[in-house]
């Protein structure tokens, strides 16, 4: 991947550059952005600038170092993330890593949780890596110009990192260290105070259009709708590229009708069927939910539509507009975020949607909420 394969983020690239063309570069630099931001994309951009016969402003894409790299399979480059099991190894998943980052380098932990199919085990980044890692960056370097080190999300560390103080603090000569993370304050402070910080945002929505565009979607509405529904994150536009539609607008109007009429063997149906989708689909339903009430909020106080919906959706916002209250909107808003977080922690799917689909129902038909009280 190069520099100019990457939407946007001129500052960013132009300080990464600068590092190599200024002899600048640090023994450990870490880049912190926002899920779905360009961080990932960024490191390995900035792994083949290094390795690179032929750097000029970016990777020239043609030498051998740049096909390898491009390849991950650069044998000067080491890629480390996280993984299930305290016995198992990186070495045992990279081609699979590599498979999904090659095709979307702007993934999250969910998304590699679900592609590894081990989506209800806890994902680390054990002691044995920790030490393996040491032991890769003291090899004799092959045929690149550096040995370098690449750590997705070594928020996954934990008290694990203290093993790697020396390493990052004194790494063998002609070392790079490259952490890559969306959590920086989940980071041991011994770690993070012993490397060069970059700091990225999400994408723009401007980056975020042209990016769909070249997937092929050529529709202006839904192409501001997606951009809408994101929020600067690549890899949730790309998702949604993929239907060329936001999945979640009829299934949230759906529910939503369900719970207001408290069928509850439907409301059970659709429960189990929306529970075995997957934490990453959850959590997007529900960010989506947000973005929703916003917009009925916003058209029940201006009474004006905007072009971000379709004709579809512009019924199911004003007929809720008409039918829920402020107070209504501020409860489903509060419980909207408490279940974001819960998702976010892997509690069980169905408990979470049954109790939520109940408090819903009960906002709905103008009572208070009870159930999330007593959690």
């Amino acid at each position: 991947m190069r520099f100019s394969d990457i939407p946007g983020l001129p500052d960013a690239k132009q300080k990464l550059l600068a590092l190599v063309t200024q002899n600048r570069l640090p023994h450990a630099l870490l880049i912190n952005g926002p899920e779905g931001s360009g961080k990932l994309a960024l490191g390995l951009a900035f792994a083949a600038f290094v390795q690179c016969e032929q750097s000029d402003l970016d990777a020239c894409g043609v030498c051998n170092a740049c096909v390898k790299t491009f390849k991950l399979i650069h044998p000067d480059i080491h890629y480390f993330f996280p993984i299930s099991g305290t016995d198992a190894t990186t070495d045992e998943s990279l081609n699979d890593w590599r498979k999904i980052v090659l095709h979307n380098p702007y993934l999250n932990a969910n998304q590699w949780q679900a592609a590894i199919e081990k989506e209800n085990k806890l994902l680390n980044i054990s002691a044995k890596e920790c030490k393996n890692m040491v032991k890769k960056l003291t090899m004799t370097i092959y045929e690149g110009k550096r040995r370098i080190l690449l750590i997705w999300l070594p928020e996954f560390l934990g008290v694990q990192a203290n093993i790697l103080l020396k390493l990052i603090e004194e790494p063998p000569a002609n070392s790079l260290i490259i952490l890559v993370t969306e959590s920086v304050q989940s980071i041991l402070p011994t770690i993070v105070s012993r490397c060069q910080t970059l700091n990225i945002t999400g994408f723009d929505d401007q980056e975020i259009m042209t990016a769909l565009q070249q997937t092929g979607i050529k529709d202006a509405t839904l192409l501001r709708g997606i951009t809408r529904v994101v929020e600067g994150n690549m890899m949730e536009a790309l998702n949604l590229a993929i239907d060329q539609a936001n999945p979640h607008s009829e299934k949230m109007i759906s529910w939503l009708r369900l719970c207001f009429t408290r069928k509850a063997e439907d409301l059970l149906v659709w429960i189990e069927q929306f529970a075995s989708e997957g934490r990453d689909i959850h959590r997007q339903f529900l960010k989506f939910g947000l973005k929703y009430l916003e917009q009925i909020l916003t058209y029940k106080i201006t009474q004006k539509e905007e072009d971000n919906y379709n004709l579809d959706e512009w019924k199911g916002i004003k007929g809720l507009a008409k039918q829920m209250t402020l107070s209504d909107i501020t409860h489903l808003e509060t419980l909207f975020s408490n279940l974001i977080y819960f998702v976010e922690r892997n509690a069980h799917p169905k408990i979470l949607f049954t109790a939520l689909s109940i408090n819903v129902g009960q906002v709905l038909n103008h009572r208070s909420p009870q159930i999330f009280k007593l959690i």
